[in-house]
């Protein structure tokens, strides 16, 4: 990737007005503040796109039309203060500075010092007043189901560190499998009509749920696929059974496809995506269900449960285990599915299961496979990539989960969102969620298939040892996006941070930037336009200007000027800021 050139500003140390938008002299937390801010002394903004679509001319210059982007990237160990004075502006131009913390330790606050050239206000400032525009706003609201999902996570979390605990250096007999206590019941593919009770493991007591086989179909794997479906969706008056049936009907289509090859699933376990959901390294285990006799089923299980229970579908990995183990396992691959969020919207359901099933993908491939387990936000990030690249190839329409929900929950949310400190249980994760979703389908748009791939394959977290350091999720995504030609982290981080709060459009935007169409691995990747979304305000540093979060000022060049200049604009440590005109 282009490194950043060096290019000359007007530049000035503002060593006596406080001008930190959180407080006077605030730090951050972390190691404690910094050290005391120095004058950037020459080529702090520099252009950061070239060619015809790029309208930084020059470090001070805009060309009058079109998007320029100007960057600079503090890798300094102290906070730097400096002016940004962009001539060629005309009036009604948008300038915003995106400030992106893309390090894993919270950082000094930022400043978006005090403005010099008018400009209409295109946003109201949290405090009216005051001379250091504050990052003010209202956070999004609360999403049950994230909120739901990151408790199933918490669990599933809890099922891979077990297994990676007891796995084993070498593999089981090939025996073994075929000896264990009941393995030769897990497995079976069911006749259409069939009756099964299904466990449902998210509430604090698990509960039972009557259900018959409706449809199975048939993966190139060799799987089959049961769906399984509740008689009180029905009987309740939740459906009709012509309406379930329509409804059925659309969500198989898209997950098995016309003959089990071309749906969703069949795409996503494919060995040239990210392969299969189970397999022989189970055998390493002996508390696990195993693919002998024959292989397992996938069950997709459509339940009637309470209103407001706040899933709106799931893979619990304690599925996976034998009922000697996890009383309640219900000793299968299995997905479960609210019928309220079925009723509610058909493409988010799907979309959902197939989300979930990247889920069931990771459950095996690293754990189960490699030992590998991720924090929840890079666990989360993959399967959300899944939303971006399988799902609107297979649901009709294109429907595609990270444009129509993820992206705008965090432009709404305003920023201030920490990306790996994901939300414990019950606090509202719909932010993170639309950040982790944004960031991925950003990352799909740079680099094609491969880090989705690679996050399978080649990306391991590790404790600390006697010889090495600990090697943290971070540590994974960094390594991946420098192994395949990036910066790194840091980086993609800045950009994509510039891209959602500069609202870049899907066409024009320059390189580097944006969420342009582009083909990967026989898949199209859908444009978003974010210039069509409103302006929003940005959300205040309640909890200072923490790891991996990102924050925002946006100015409107006032009727009769031509210029942008705010004074003493602040980037803090090991952060950046990026300017983007439009």
């Amino acid at each position: 990737m282009k490194p950043l050139t060096t290019l000359s500003i007007k530049s000035l140390f503002v060593p006596l007005v406080c001008l930190t938008l959180v407080s006077c002299g605030g730090g951050g937390g972390g190691d404690g503040p910094n050290a005391a801010p120095e004058p950037a002394l020459a080529g702090a903004l520099t252009p950061e796109c070239g060619g015809g679509s790029c309208a930084a001319v020059n470090a001070n210059t805009y060309s009058g039309s079109g998007i320029g982007v100007w960057r600079f990237n503090n890798t300094s160990g102290a906070d730097v203060r400096f002016n940004v004075d962009i001539a060629g502006v005309p009036a009604g131009k948008t300038a915003t500075l995106v400030f992106s913390n893309g390090s894993q330790a919270t950082a000094s606050p930022p400043s978006s010092g005090v403005l010099a050239s008018p400009v209409t206000p295109a946003l109201a400032p949290a405090s009216a007043g005051a001379e250091a525009a504050s990052f003010a706003g209202a956070a999004a609201k609360p999403a049950g189901h994230d909120d739901a999902h990151t408790q199933m996570l918490d669990k599933n979390r809890a099922v891979a560190s077990g297994l990676i605990r007891s796995r084993t250096t070498t593999h089981a007999s090939s025996d073994l499998a075929s000896s264990l206590p009941g393995v030769a019941r897990l497995s079976f593919s069911p006749a259409v009509g069939t009756n099964k009770s299904w466990i449902d493991n998210f509430p604090a007591t698990p509960v039972s749920y009557p259900t018959s086989a409706q449809f199975v179909c048939a993966l190139p794997t060799g799987r089959k696929v049961v769906w399984w479906v509740d008689p009180n969706i029905v009987a309740s008056g939740k459906f009709t059974q012509p309406a379930l049936d329509v409804a059925l009907k659309a969500m198989q289509d898209s997950y098995c496809g016309p003959s089990g090859s071309g749906g969703g699933l069949a795409q996503l376990t494919a060995p040239a995506l990210l392969n299969d959901v189970w397999g022989s390294a189970a055998s390493r285990f002996i508390d696990v269900i195993q693919d002998t006799p024959s292989l397992q089923d996938v069950n997709v299980v459509l339940l009637n449960v309470p209103p407001n229970i706040g899933w709106a579908g799931y893979f619990f990995a304690g599925n996976n285990l034998l009922k000697t183990s996890r009383a309640s396992s219900n000793e299968a691959l299995a997905f479960f599915v609210n019928a309220d969020q079925l009723k509610i919207d058909l493409n988010f359901t799907t979309s959902t299961l197939l989300h979930e099933s990247t889920h069931m993908v990771n459950f095996y491939q690293r754990a189960v496979v490699r030992g590998v387990a991720h924090d929840t936000w890079l666990e989360e990030t993959a399967a959300m990539m899944t939303e971006d690249i399988v799902a609107p190839a297979v649901i009709v329409g294109g429907y595609n989960k990270i444009m129509s929900v993820r992206l705008p929950a965090y432009l709404k949310a305003g920023g201030n969102v920490s990306y790996l400190n994901w939300p414990t249980a019950l606090l509202d994760s719909s932010p993170h969620y639309g950040l982790g979703g944004g960031f991925g389908a950003f990352l799909n748009r740079r680099y094609g298939l491969v880090i989705y791939q690679q996050l399978i394959t080649s990306c391991s977290d590790a404790p600390a040892t006697a010889s090495a350091p600990a090697r943290t999720s971070y540590d994974c995504l960094d390594g991946l996006i420098k192994a395949n030609g990036g910066a790194g982290f840091s980086d993609e981080f800045s950009r994509f941070g510039a891209t959602v709060f500069g609202q870049l459009p899907a066409a024009g935007a320059p390189a580097g930037y944006g969420y342009p169409s582009v083909k990967a691995g026989g898949y199209t990747l859908q444009a978003n336009d974010l210039s069509a979304s409103g302006p929003r305000p940005p959300a205040a540093l309640a909890s200072g200007y923490t790891a991996t979060s990102q924050t925002y000022q946006r100015d409107t060049i006032a009727a009769g000027k031509t210029s942008y200049v705010r004074n003493g604009v602040l980037v803090p440590a090991r952060t950046t800021l990026t300017l983007v005109i439009q």
